[in-house]
């Protein structure tokens, strides 16, 4: 699932634990990170039914906090980063390209 089309993200936290919740159009994956153990897992269900299990976390003890999604700037972001690689790689001409080769060996 491309994190780019996450419509919310929510980060509960208790004690040693943290759970970082994703939420997507018809999918939710919650990554819990413990201690040194962290796993993730995904499902599939609606914003309401997510809502509903970060309503019974809380009552569990957790705080939420939800992250307000934005635009990440190139130093951030892994697809603008790799955008930006693929067009510098591509603008490069044949005759540039020898006389690298020619000067690393």
């Amino acid at each position: 699932m491309d994190i780019t089309k996450a419509k919310k993200l929510i980060e509960l936290s208790k004690d040693n634990r943290k759970i970082l919740v994703t939420v997507y159009d018809n999918q939710v994956s919650s990554c819990v990170e413990m201690e040194a153990k962290k796993y993730c897992e995904s499902c599939q269900c609606d914003e309401q039914t997510c809502g509903e299990w970060i309503e019974y976390l809380k009552a569990k003890g957790y705080s939420a906090t939800e992250v307000e999604l934005g635009e990440l700037g190139l130093e951030e972001s892994l697809p603008k980063f790799l955008e930006e690689r693929q067009a510098k790689t591509s603008a490069v001409t044949p005759a540039e390209e020898v006389e690298k080769q020619e000067t690393i060996e």
